[in-house]
């Protein structure tokens, strides 16, 4: 090869390094990244329980795993969401680290208490329902538990100081190590309930202290009650709003497992795993929009923050329905290919999911206005009317459609919730305008 060759190769292969390292810095590509981790690794592990465990424990897995998600649902509202907004209006960097340090106190506070609240819900529903899980299956799903909370909240910590990229290192050791030891405990036949969660809660382990001892984690009581404080007012309203949310879906489907049995959980919990490679736009979304929004907000008020929201929301809807209609035309094709001819009969759920994931798009960037401009009675009041609306029409729709009415009421939920936000916006944006009107009306006679 010649000199000149190489020097083109070279010169080539440096160019492309270059680039390779801009894009990996970027925020927005760190978080891509992470979350194709993490939504890849879902979708695998899905398969991998369904093929493994067969239709019937997925659903005593799905029932259980709910709870997690109930769990993780109520941190993610009472304390990362809020977390990410606040941080990013931190005014500087030390102000920043105090916050999210008495944030760390505040979510081990609130892990031993979930934990706790865990172990007795779960106790109880053992007692009335003897033979849907045997006992011994508690400790893991509480180390599970445990655990899944605490590296959940590392990841979004990550985010709040602007260290994404080493979120893709920690849930690669979590969730891409969960899916590998899943599929070798498939492979030997011992891929049980009870293993399942004890895979997650180990990767989860090891993913969390490997962490927390890079970065030191450590709070003070001083630290703890001035972060509480300044989060107290917003993540109240959210967290009941996201248990209200929590019951549109997760609660929807548990009632359908308790009228028409564990197979009708695990069919909407298949289908939903489906749809979940859509995830990495929904989470990565989650991680970045918020602090986004939050310096909008900061250079241009409540104006630039909803114009920017808006455009995000436009192009996202546009780009998930076209997704989406195309997978709904094959979605029988789809099931067969990833579960197997015995769960294909669900397609009519999954089209059903994609119609509720569309809808959570433009639902969460009215979530992320409202949480930025400080009104979150407004989130609070929308999912209220969510829940009554799935709750009136979850047992009507179950007793017509079987399992499909089970994403039928969470739809409908979803439409509620929406416009009930679009609605609460536009009268805060005629009545913001009304204000502005009359100041500079005063503003005028003053002047005269």
């Amino acid at each position: 090869m010649s000199k000149l060759k190489q020097s083109v190769l070279y010169e080539s292969g440096q160019r492309m390094n270059l680039f390779y390292m801009q894009f990996l810095r970027r925020r927005r590509y760190q978080t891509i990244a992470d979350q194709l981790v993490v939504s890849g690794s879902n979708f695998a592990t899905g398969i991998i329980l369904v093929r493994g465990m067969g239709l019937e424990q997925f659903g005593v897995f799905t029932v259980a795993y709910a709870l997690v998600l109930l769990a993780n649902s109520v941190q993610l509202s009472f304390i990362a969401s809020p977390m990410i907004t606040l941080a990013g209006l931190c005014k500087d960097e030390e102000a920043r680290m105090r916050y999210l340090r008495g944030m760390f106190g505040v979510q081990v506070k609130f892990c031993a208490v979930a934990t706790a609240l865990t172990f007795f819900i779960t106790a109880i529903f053992l007692w009335l329902k003897p033979g849907f899980a045997r006992l011994d299956q508690l400790p893991s799903f509480l180390l599970c538990l445990v655990f899944y909370l605490m590296q959940d909240w590392l990841r979004r910590y990550y985010f709040a100081v602007n260290k994404s990229f080493h979120s893709v290192w920690n849930d690669l050791i979590s969730y891409l190590g969960q899916t590998i030891v899943l599929l070798g405990l498939m492979y030997v036949h011992r891929l049980t309930v009870n293993t399942a969660f004890l895979a997650i809660a180990v990767t989860s382990a090891i993913a969390f202290g490997a962490g927390a001892a890079i970065e030191r984690l450590r709070w003070s009581g001083d630290e703890l009650k001035q972060s509480w404080a300044r989060s107290r007012g917003i993540s109240r309203d959210l967290a009941i709003a996201n248990q209200l949310q929590w019951f549109v879906y997760q609660g929807a489907m548990l009632i359908g497992a308790s009228v028409l049995g564990s197979e009708a959980a695990g069919s909407v919990r298949a289908t939903q795993n489906v749809v979940g490679p859509v995830n990495v736009a929904y989470q990565a979304m989650e991680n970045i929009v918020p602090l986004k929004a939050s310096e909008e907000m900061r250079k241009g008020g409540i104006t630039r923050v909803s114009r920017f929201l808006l455009l995000f929301s436009t192009k996202g809807f546009i780009a998930l329905s076209v997704v989406f209609l195309g997978i709904s035309f094959f979605s029988r094709e789809f099931l067969a290919f990833f579960y197997g001819h015995k769960v294909a009969v669900y397609a009519g759920i999954l089209n059903l999911q994609m119609l509720y994931f569309l809808l959570l798009w433009p639902l969460r960037q009215f979530s992320y206005l409202f949480r930025t401009i400080g009104e979150t009675s407004a989130i609070l009041t929308s999912s209220l009317a969510a829940a009554i609306t799935s709750i009136v029409l979850i047992y009507p729709c179950i007793r017509s459609f079987q399992a499909m009415g089970i994403m039928v009421a969470a739809v409908g939920g979803q439409i509620a919730n929406l416009v009930f936000l679009f609605l609460t916006w536009n009268r805060f944006r005629v009545s913001n305008g009304a204000k502005k009107e009359q100041i500079s009306t005063e503003v005028e006679i003053s002047q005269v």
